[in-house]
């Protein structure tokens, strides 16, 4: 029987970092899933550094950070004969691979974690058909449309449409996925598909385009408005525009902060998250459910 490998990889504190929001952020078990995970998929990660010499790289670089533990799974025992075949510390190889990993940006990282998943999704978009799957703690059945990152790589997101309605589920808590045998929801209607593909072209994690918001501001709204632009709502229209242009009045309102009622592209699920903290600076007008909603 085998000893079980234990591997101690020093790494930048950085990296060590990234490696640990990565974990809580996916909900993996720790770092050994993690590292287990791209030692067994290193052949999916860039090839830049593909003949970097092992033997040769100065580990004084790192002989003041706080070292990696792990056990290497069984399934990779091999990656310990490919070490030696290479003449290389495990350490060190090991480091080269996490490194490799950490230089994706995070929206690719999180497609890479889920890339047995993925297959299933791109297959069942390709052939127009359903899947189920788990997601956030519940079994769903939807129609997947499309894979899409935030504007900044930071997140991975699947649109989906479940037989009501279009979400943005998060790549990374997508787990079981099977593909069904009945059609697509959200191809059997040409609107549908359309308002899908309109997602596609106009993408943001909130699905807000097409929708409209209109909220009065105070002075102090306007101005919070300004500040507060993690999630930021798109101006589509400011107060007394018909005096002016449209991109001229927008502008001509934040910069002399005019309080007054404003429309904004948002959907519901982005009101919900950006409109709390501007308490009674700001008042939902339409739509009627989300006016309701803020007045309880």
């Amino acid at each position: 029987m085998t000893d079980a490998i234990k591997i101690k990889v020093a790494v930048p504190t950085t990296t060590r970092n990234q490696l640990e929001l990565d974990i809580s952020d996916y909900g993996l078990k720790g770092v050994g899933d993690l590292c287990n995970y791209i030692i067994a998929h290193r052949e999916d990660l860039p090839k830049s550094s593909e003949n970097k010499d092992f033997k040769r790289e100065c580990n004084e670089l790192f002989k003041n950070s706080s070292p990696l533990q792990f056990t290497l799974h069984k399934s990779n025992i091999d990656f310990a004969k490919y070490a030696n075949a290479k003449g290389a510390k495990l350490a060190s190889i090991c480091r080269h691979y996490i490194e490799q990993y950490i230089s994706l940006p995070r929206g690719k990282r999180e497609l890479f974690i889920k890339k047995i998943e993925l297959i299933k999704i791109e297959k069942a978009i390709k052939n127009k058909r359903n899947i189920t799957l788990f997601y956030r703690g519940k079994h769903n059945i939807v129609s997947p449309c499309f894979i899409a990152s935030s504007p900044a790589q930071v997140r991975s997101y699947l649109v989906v449409y479940d037989s009501s309605s279009f979400m943005a589920y998060r790549i990374c808590h997508i787990k079981n996925v099977n593909i069904e045998e009945s059609v697509a929801f959200h191809t059997k209607s040409n609107p549908l598909f359309k308002k899908a593909e309109d997602f596609r072209e106009h993408f943001d994690p909130f699905l807000c385009y097409g929708q409209a918001l209109r909220v009065s501001l105070t002075k102090e709204g306007v101005q919070l408005y300004k500040r507060a632009t993690t999630n930021r709502p798109k101006i589509l229209k400011a107060p007394n525009e018909s005096k002016r242009q449209k991109d001229e009045s927008i502008n001509f309102a934040l910069e002399n902060e005019i309080p007054g009622e404003y429309t904004m592209e948002c959907s519901p699920e982005l009101a919900k998250v950006y409109f709390p903290q501007f308490l009674d600076t700001a008042e939902i007008i339409t739509p009627t459910i989300l006016r309701n909603y803020f007045r309880q």
